[in-house]
């Protein structure tokens, strides 16, 4: 446990770092990956997608990086991923899961724990062994750009119950989890990707929401919370150039809040430090020093003079020894949890037993959170009898959303009905839609899907209107993605839906409960007034 003690002081600033896994750019750029790694011992390694980007990397692309690093690094790592809604969200070819706010309309501790647990279990099948969720943001504001269908729910008490079975599941199955995004998003209109952000509640607000999620995971024994690039100004006092730095860079919030008053002794690792929310504060090398000396224990994608830059900062007296070898020791006991330093190989293959409780979990979660908010006339559940020809109009930007929309046109074919699928809709095409028996108003946007306000505009924002200009009574609204669209748009609507997530496992689910072969029985977990 205290092997982490004979590390050179280079290998212990390395094990502060997590960096983008490249093998092929590294190999390319010092020869080898052990070259590489001789040269920066690092402590972990990011694989698989990006939150703000579509997935290019396959899973078996993912498990062979992981090989590569793990034969060429002495020092055992991490491997890092943002599995926030199951292993599909960030690697192709696994199972993608609902977003959290549809676990949250299930209300169900139980599936919670299996969401966890089966995330662990496909993520150590292609060797990583940490995910950067659950997010543990309440969404408070429904015009914040970043949180959304991510947030469990808007409500503490809710997120906190749901959350902690999240992490034990994940955590007793081999998994480290990491509750973010310290002090909590959700309140600001703005997208920490762009610019720092704040939790503007009072302390005794915070302590009651965001705070009370965060204690609870602590308490729960998380191995990791990343902290923001938000403020917190009713705690903080000290400024940088008039401005109340965020938690990546407070030393008052990561430190002082975090650690101290809330007792976490787990590992701090930062949000991207690529994001304009960090940026524009310090030049970029200095502000990962101060990154550091906040109180983070890993981070982020820093540059490649980071190393250099601490091991001058630490020589010089800038930063103290002792901060160094607390971040160590932090990082080395998740290691040690982890079981890095055993026999374990880290690649936990599947059998066809968990392939399915995977798989069956997914789709739980889907059918459990399908939320009905309106059936003005009582008409649900719809009988096939008498139903000939159906048009469902697809309201999305997100082109590759709007192809998994096909799963909608498919199951009602597979139960007799005509069906045409087209995107968008014109006031003339909703005049001339007189030969359906229904309209289905498929809307879905979701964070980063484009970046920006989770709203539509453009072409989308047309459809919704014409939506609106006729066949009222044969029209029925679902939201693939933010709930918030019924008290936006269609409040009136004789039938509206929430399924909070356009993926295969929500588009089934909600075709069964239209015809009653399943129930509704998800509740909005958000506030619609």
């Amino acid at each position: 446990m205290d092997a982490w003690k004979k590390l050179s002081l280079r290998e212990k600033i390395g094990q502060t770092v997590v960096t983008n896994g490249n093998p092929q750019a590294e190999i390319k750029a010092y020869g080898s990956l052990e070259a590489f790694l001789n040269k920066f011992p690092i402590g972990g390694v990011f694989v698989g997608g990006e939150i703000i980007k579509d997935l290019t990397l396959e899973a078996g692309q993912v498990r062979e990086a992981v090989k590569a690093y793990k034969l060429a690094s002495p020092i055992p790592m991490l491997f890092a991923s943002d599995m926030e809604n199951g292993c599909g969200s960030m690697v192709r070819g696994l199972t993608p899961f609902p977003y959290l706010m549809a676990l949250g309309a299930t209300g169900s501790e139980a599936l919670a724990y299996d969401y966890g647990k089966a995330t662990a279990l496909e993520a150590l099948s292609i060797g990583v062994n940490w995910t950067f969720s659950p997010v543990a943001d309440l969404n408070q504001n429904r015009f914040n750009p970043i949180t959304n269908i991510r947030a469990v729910s808007d409500d503490p008490e809710l997120t906190r119950r749901l959350l902690v079975q999240v992490v034990k599941g994940m955590q007793a199955n081999g998994l480290s989890a990491t509750a973010k995004h310290f002090p909590g998003d959700g309140i600001d209109y703005r997208d920490q990707h762009l610019v720092t952000t704040a939790n503007s509640l009072t302390f005794d607000q915070w302590i009651h929401n965001h705070g009370a999620v965060f204690k609870s995971l602590i308490d729960a024994e998380v191995n990791s919370i990343m902290t923001g690039h938000i403020t917190l100004q009713h705690f903080q006092e000290k400024k940088i150039d008039g401005r109340f730095p965020p938690a990546t860079l407070s030393y008052e919030l990561t430190t002082t809040l975090l650690k101290q008053k809330l007792g976490f002794r787990g590992v701090v690792v930062s949000d991207a430090l690529i994001m304009g929310g960090f940026l524009g504060w310090f030049e970029r090398a200095q502000a990962e020093i101060e990154c550091f000396k906040a109180g983070t224990d890993m981070l982020l994608w820093p540059l490649p003079g980071y190393m250099d830059s601490m091991e001058q900062a630490i020589q010089s007296g800038e930063i103290s020894i002792d901060r160094l070898n607390d971040a160590v020791a932090r990082i080395w006991r998740m290691k040690h949890e982890r079981n890095l330093f055993g026999e374990d190989t880290g690649f936990n293959a599947l059998n066809e037993q968990e392939r399915i409780y995977i798989q069956t979990t997914a789709e739980k979660v889907a059918e459990q959170s399908i939320t009905l908010l309106r059936d003005q006339h009582a008409i649900l559940p719809l009988k096939l009898q008498g139903i000939n020809k159906v048009l469902i109009v697809g309201i999305t930007a997100h082109d590759p959303t709007f192809v998994e929309m096909g799963i909608l046109q498919q199951e009602l074919q597979t139960r007799g009905i005509e069906t045409n699928l087209q995107r968008n809709i014109s006031f003339s095409e909703v005049e001339l839609a007189t030969d359906y028996d229904w309209i289905i108003y498929a809307l879905s946007t979701r964070p980063h899907q484009p970046m920006g306000p989770v709203n539509f505009s453009g072409h989308e924002a047309g459809a919704i209107w014409a939506s609106l200009s006729a066949h009222r009574y044969k029209s029925i609204v679902i939201s693939f993605g933010s709930p918030y669209f019924y008290v936006d748009y269609y409040a009136a609507a004789p039938i509206y839906i929430n399924a909070y997530n356009s993926i295969p496992a929500s588009f089934v689910a909600v075709i069964k409960a239209l015809f009653g072969e399943i129930s509704f029985v998800g509740r909005s977990p958000v506030s619609m007034d």
